[in-house]
């Protein structure tokens, strides 16, 4: 099994808690959440972009990842209907959604979209 994108969500109470912010945390941070399946061949080939997405918005986008075979209520509530889906949260609502596997830059352009429009994406960075 590869290793994960990102960080593992291993239950529903987990994602309602620390991305739907149904607990009393609220994250100023996005949260890009990868939603994926161990024998998906187009999620194997997204990993690695999803990866290096993350190391090029360290410390400004949280990356974690769901399994849909161990949770598939949460990738149902979240009206996921084909993996890899990749859906960007902020303040507990989706704020972009990519389906299917993507080049580096096309993800990293759906990134600084959200945070351009929460008003997080720096003049360095433009």
């Amino acid at each position: 099994m590869a290793k994960p994108s990102g960080r593992p969500i291993a239950t529903s109470d987990q994602f309602s808690e620390e991305i739907l912010l149904d607990g009393d945390a609220r994250l100023e941070t996005p949260v890009l959440v990868l939603f994926t399946a161990p024998w998906c061949g187009p999620c194997r080939l997204v990993s690695p972009v999803v990866k290096e997405v993350a190391k090029q918005y360290l410390d400004r986008v949280e990356v974690v990842e769901v399994n849909t075979d161990d949770l598939p209520d949460v990738a149902s509530n979240a009206g996921v209907l084909s993996v890899p889906t990749i859906l960007i949260y902020h303040g507990g609502e989706v704020r972009d959604t990519i389906v299917g596997c993507v080049a580096k830059n096309v993800l990293a352009r759906a990134v600084d979209k959200v945070l351009e429009d929460l008003g997080l994406l720096g003049e360095e960075d433009s």
